[in-house]
């Protein structure tokens, strides 16, 4: 909403130098310079508050990744390893809006195999299976854009977006199209020929099996319990009777 406010209060206009995504900063500039301070302050605890959120959550998926067998300062040493690529990236994008592009690019290359976990048809979907859809996706956007543009530089740097979101051809739409049929093909690929080694080796296929304890069946709603609850509920109806 930055933009048409700054258009209604007069700060700027199409035919300004100032681009549409810094209209923000022209209503700020018009106003005391402790309008100024404050919200840098409030932006920075905005920013800290997110990378706070981000950095916990690639900790905890990392630890689970390694089933919890991993010291846990190996874990946070990868968390900062894995910081490095991404600020380097953050350096090199000319705004915010090429970041936040990148990543959606990297959300439609990892979604598919993430949700492809919470179907129970296919729980024969190891996690490596899944990881290598991931990375599968993002390659997919590469060998689409070698094949659209017709050369590796120009082609593999579509990762990254650098014309941005409005260009004269299509190869954003493709590159958004790609990366998630890409993620699926590489994870059923590689989900087959796991389980084609493995079957040749004559070892134990594997199957994900809900723990032990657990009711099966699934309420009208969908959600399911466990016999705990369900003696517990029974529990509470005779009291209720009697």
């Amino acid at each position: 909403m930055a933009g048409p406010l700054a258009a209604w209060a007069g700060t700027w206009t199409p035919d300004s130098d100032v681009p549409g995504s810094s209209a923000l900063f022209t209503i700020i500039a018009s106003l005391p310079g402790w309008v100024s301070g404050l919200t840098l302050v409030l932006t920075t605890s905005l920013s800290c508050c997110a990378i706070d959120t981000c950095q916990t959550a690639m900790f905890a998926s990392l630890y689970d990744l390694v089933e919890q067998k991993v010291n846990i300062w190996v874990v946070r040493a990868a968390v900062v390893v894995l910081n490095v690529p991404v600020i380097v990236l953050a350096m090199q994008a000319p705004d915010i809006l090429q970041v936040y592009l990148l990543a959606d690019m990297l959300a439609c290359a990892t979604i598919l195999p993430v949700l492809c976990g919470l179907s129970a048809r296919l729980n024969f979907i190891h996690w490596i299976d899944a990881l290598v859809g991931c990375f599968g996706g993002i390659i997919s956007v590469g060998v689409f854009g070698q094949v659209y543009l017709g050369n590796r530089h120009d082609g593999w740097r579509l990762l990254l977006l650098d014309g941005g979101l409005y260009v004269d051809d299509e190869r954003v739409l493709g590159a958004f199209c790609f990366a998630p049929v890409g993620s699926l093909v590489f994870m059923f690929f590689f989900a087959g020929l796991r389980m084609g080694v493995t079957r040749l080796l004559d070892r134990r296929q594997y199957r994900y099996e809900l723990p032990a304890g657990t009711y099966s069946s699934t309420s009208n709603s969908g959600a399911s319990f466990s016999e705990n609850d369900l003696a517990l509920n029974a529990t509470n109806k005779q009291n209720t009777l009697a």
